[in-house]
């Protein structure tokens, strides 16, 4: 008997994000991916696009991620959710959740002006010339500005928007994973727990679950192929997996070996030797900081702190909707060995 409880709905959901995502955010998961599978992730961009159609531009303050590289309807509409996972999350949920306009636009204020307290984010609903003037004064680009301002003048049409889209992507999206769920069947009737809890054994040491008799729940993508977050939950953890999640864990595997192709390329740009610099300095940064120390765009800030990331130079913490970036000291020490190892066949040839 399969000890992993498969649950459909996380990852459907999951998925009907990521349509959305795509339209705003193409080059953001472009710089994710690695140049060998740029051709093959172009190509499932361009199947998907057809395959679901034109998104409008309307839904860009709801889908556009901002310097953390988040945006507002998973940070809201998603992961807030996964204690319901296993229960009640579901599509007529969200809309549900949708249905109240008011909440949608104060979480909307809390996303985009999240250096605001409480009180003055209740005053911005109250008065909309403070609002518009601490988006004058945000840090965001004239283009995110003018979106912020267009939708805060009349929300409403937005909104209408937003829930059209969804219901009609949610349509042709029910329909392929009804053609497709197989894929999703055969993934899960041939992995055991052994095997789960061992390939996402790089991210967290998982025993616990089993130790402490808690739940271990997985959910498939069928559109985000390679996918792989995990959600602690009270009574245990749900993982987040595309159908292709396999042979992003190999990767990921082979990229904890340091190597010194890509230290270099990791430091080749001087904006990315400073930054280097900055996280010795003050232990840990989020990308607001980087904006602020070297006057960095949020979108630059943002792509040169993924790459360093995505090669094991600079290792993530989470705390609430903030990422916090620093050394990796081990691939530090890891590189020095390397350099120590070429010194002595120098000093000592065979």
């Amino acid at each position: 008997m399969n000890k992993i409880q498969l649950l459909k709905e996380p990852g459907y959901i999951y998925d009907l994000n990521y349509i959305f995502c795509l339209r705003f955010n193409k080059e953001m998961y472009l710089d994710d991916v690695e140049d060998e599978k740029k051709k093959e992730y172009l190509n499932s961009i361009g199947e998907i696009e057809m395959r679901f159609g034109e998104i409008p531009n309307d839904l860009y303050v709801f889908f556009h991620s901002i310097e953390n590289g988040r945006a507002f309807f998973p940070t809201f509409y998603f992961t807030p959710y996964k204690e319901q996972f296993a229960t009640t999350f579901n599509f007529k949920f969200l809309m549900k959740e949708l249905s109240d306009q008011n909440s949608l636009i104060k979480n909307l204020v809390k996303f985009y002006l999240y250096d605001l307290s409480d009180e003055e984010t209740e005053e911005c609903l109250k008065d909309v010339t403070k609002l518009f003037y601490h988006i004058k004064t945000s840090h965001y680009s004239d283009e995110e500005k003018s979106k912020l301002y267009e939708f805060f003048i009349n929300p409403a049409p937005y909104i209408q928007t937003l829930q059209f889209e969804l219901l009609e992507k949610d349509a042709i999206l029910s329909e392929y994973y009804k053609n497709n769920y197989q894929k999703i069947l055969d993934i899960y009737n041939n992995t055991t727990y052994d095997e789960l809890i061992n390939q996402l054994g790089y991210m967290r040491d998982l025993n616990f679950v089993n130790k402490d008799e808690e739940n271990l729940y997985t959910s498939y993508c069928l559109l985000n192929k390679y996918v792989i977050s995990l959600y602690y939950l009270k009574i245990g953890v749900t993982s987040l997996l595309g159908c292709d999640y396999y042979s992003e864990i190999n990767e990921r595997e082979n990229k904890k070996n340091p190597n010194l192709g890509d230290f270099c390329f990791a430091l080749c740009e001087e904006s990315r030797v400073k930054i280097l610099q900055f996280l010795f300095e003050r232990g840990e940064a989020t990308c607001k900081d980087l904006e602020k120390e070297f006057t960095f765009s949020g979108s630059t800030a943002y792509h040169h702190i993924t790459i360093m990331t995505r090669l094991g130079l600079v290792k993530t913490r989470n705390e609430g909707k903030t990422i916090f970036y620093s050394v990796d000291n081990k691939y530090v020490y890891d590189i020095i060995d390397i350099l120590k190892n070429l010194l002595a066949k120098k000093r000592n040839p065979t």
